[in-house]
């Protein structure tokens, strides 16, 4: 097993570059490339030995990446022109990638507490007074809670 770690460990290292560099072209985001390139070399994990046996792992590489770009446009492209209830349904699987380095920054800045409040209210839409009532706290209290802790997160962004 080992053995061929070691060798996708060196096909990773050989090819990264170009399959980043060939998806970049096409996104012209670099954070999206970063995950194309990613997605592709994790679908060559998942293979397994069989991917170490295919004759051209480059092209093999290069092929599933733009595919996965071509993907990416479609999903754009269907996001562009479907109507607006379903964009919530879209985000949520679009937010796959960041959705755990988002919570980490912010649960490194303010409490788990904290961070509940403002999912409740920004990402679910539960009413300040909603929140109130479930805390039994006044409404004005909730609203001094959501300010200090945008202003938690706000200054935990600027450092």
């Amino acid at each position: 097993m080992d053995k061929w770690i070691d060798a996708f460990a060196e096909v990773y290292e050989a090819y990264f570059d170009d399959v980043f560099r060939a998806v970049y072209r096409k996104v012209l985001e670099r954070q999206t490339a970063e995950d194309i390139a990613q997605d592709t070399f994790f679908a060559a994990f998942k293979i397994g030995e069989h991917f170490l046996e295919h004759p051209e792992p480059k092209l093999w590489l290069l092929r599933t990446a733009y595919n996965k770009v071509h993907e990416l446009y479609r999903r754009r492209k269907r996001r562009a022109t479907e109507p607006l209830e379903n964009c919530k349904e879209l985000a949520e699987q679009d937010c796959h990638y960041g959705e755990v380095e988002l919570n980490l920054s912010a649960l490194a800045t303010v409490t788990e507490k904290e961070w509940r409040t403002v999912m409740a209210h920004h990402v679910f839409g539960t009413t300040i007074a909603e929140m109130a009532e479930s805390e039994a706290v006044t409404e004005n209290n909730m609203r001094v809670r959501l300010f200090r802790v945008r202003k938690k997160l706000k200054d935990g962004i600027e450092r």
